[in-house]
């Protein structure tokens, strides 16, 4: 039986997010087509679990990043204790679905130093967006091309600079990064570093997943060939399926209720719908939250959490088990899903969409491409607050909700999504000389 290594951002217990919700899931499907898996992470310590069945190598990492790390050189620690699960795995395949400065071209060295195939999976648009959203200058889609002077002064423009300044300090950056280790001041030189590894990374590459068709187009454009690049949607991870259930919100005397589920994060747009009920405050509706703690975002986040304690139809919940989702949706009228960067699916929507439940949901991404404006959901401006609140007094109607829920369809599952995995693996297997008699 091949064994596959797969390299998310995190693994539980740690907190975990849709990247590593869709690795779990593709594992469990990809057993009864004749792969073993196994896992293996950046953590802070050097260990070994087994966690459902699954070892799951914990690689320590460095106490501190350098800003040559940070931008594009890579950790060297974290991959040498790489290199030591490689030499004990042995896998057939290393499936990255992460790029980060711990997971970087020093692991997919590494693997190609033994001969190993390594493919990728671009989940977020962290890899190919210095400023992490793909959004230009914090308001429009960008088209992703790696340009090193636009993305510089942009991801400097992110960090709180006024645009003017930004694109000012960027231009001068070859000449004032001798003065400061600042980014600012070498603003230009680490994007272009930082953007020659990413080239590097998606070089390397037998094949490439994108998990949506902006996905696929940003790939394109970043010089992925198209005979190494494969477009496989989302499907859904949960062993809840499709059931066609009675209108949701039977009359105009209760409240909407409204559901959120996601990190506690800006780039997730919660902050948008508090500022659309605040505009209507007056509106018959409850909004439950089942939020993923953010320790990163934690602090920038206070604020907002104050604002929904404020409000006494702003509900607040734990996250829910990755397996309850989709029955904790059914419990609800719609599902929200306001995030202001592109999504590559996300997966909220399959599972709201196999609880039953229509989406409102950011006219932008993976979101636009799930998610039909009046047949199963609303498509909505994103981070337009005044947008929201208009589109949430629509859905206090009964009859439109009975209409958007109508129209919608069964989501498809991982089961699909392995089974069209399995044929890249095929491919790359087929590609590679010393794979070919798996």
């Amino acid at each position: 039986m091949p064994t596959l290594l797969h390299i998310p951002f995190a693994w539980q217990p740690d907190p975990c997010g849709g990247t590593e919700v869709y690795v779990r899931a593709l594992i469990r499907e990809l057993a009864p087509l004749g792969w073993a898996s196994q896992i293996a992470v950046p953590a802070q310590q050097t260990a070994l679990d087994l966690i459902e069945g699954i070892p799951v190598h914990r690689v320590r990492m460095t106490d501190r990043f350098t800003q040559a790390m940070l931008y594009g050189a890579g950790d060297p620690v974290s991959a040498k204790g790489f290199a030591e699960v490689l030499e004990t795995v042995k896998p057939d395949l290393v499936h990255f679905h992460a790029y980060t400065p711990a997971i970087s071209v020093l692991w997919l060295a590494a693997a190609q130093a033994r001969g190993i195939t390594c493919l990728y999976t671009y989940h977020t648009p962290t890899l190919t967006c210095g400023r992490g959203t793909l959004m230009r200058w914090g308001k429009v889609p960008c088209d992703g091309q790696m340009t090193a002077l636009r993305c510089a002064a942009c991801t400097l423009q992110g960090h709180g600079l006024p645009q003017p300044i930004a694109w000012a300090m960027t231009l001068l950056s070859p000449l004032t990064q001798s003065l400061s280790q600042r980014v600012p001041f070498r603003a230009l030189p680490l994007i272009r570093q930082r953007q020659a590894a990413v080239r590097q990374w998606l070089a390397g590459m037998t094949q490439v997943v994108a998990l949506c068709e902006w996905g696929r187009a940003v790939l394109r454009r970043n010089a992925v060939p198209t005979n190494r690049l494969h477009v496989i949607r989302h499907g859904l991870t949960s062993a809840c399926s499709h059931v066609a259930l009675p209108p949701s919100h039977p009359n105009r005397a209760t409240p909407l209720r409204l559901a959120f589920f996601g990190r506690l994060d800006s780039t997730k747009g919660l902050q948008v719908l508090v500022a659309a009920l605040k505009d209507k405050p007056d509106l018959n509706l409850e909004l439950h939250c089942h939020l993923i703690p953010d320790p990163a975002a934690e602090s920038a986040m206070a604020n907002l959490l104050q604002q929904c304690q404020a409000d006494p139809r702003i509900h607040l919940h734990p996250a829910v088990a990755a397996d309850a989702v989709v029955a904790t949706m059914a419990t609800y009228d719609a599902v929200a899903v306001p995030s202001i960067w592109l999504e590559t699916g996300p997966l909220v929507v399959l599972e709201a969409f196999a609880a039953g439940r229509p989406v409102l949901g950011s006219a932008l991404g993976g979101i636009a491409e799930w998610v039909q404006d009046g047949v199963n959901g609303l498509l909505i401006p994103p981070g337009d607050a005044k947008a929201w609140a208009h589109a949430l007094v629509q859905c206090s109607q009964p009859d439109l909700l009975a209409q958007l829920q109508a129209g919608i369809t069964p989501p498809r599952t991982m089961q699909a999504v392995a089974l069209e995995t399995f044929t890249v693996y095929a491919k790359a297997i087929t590609s590679s000389p010393q794979l070919s008699a798996i």
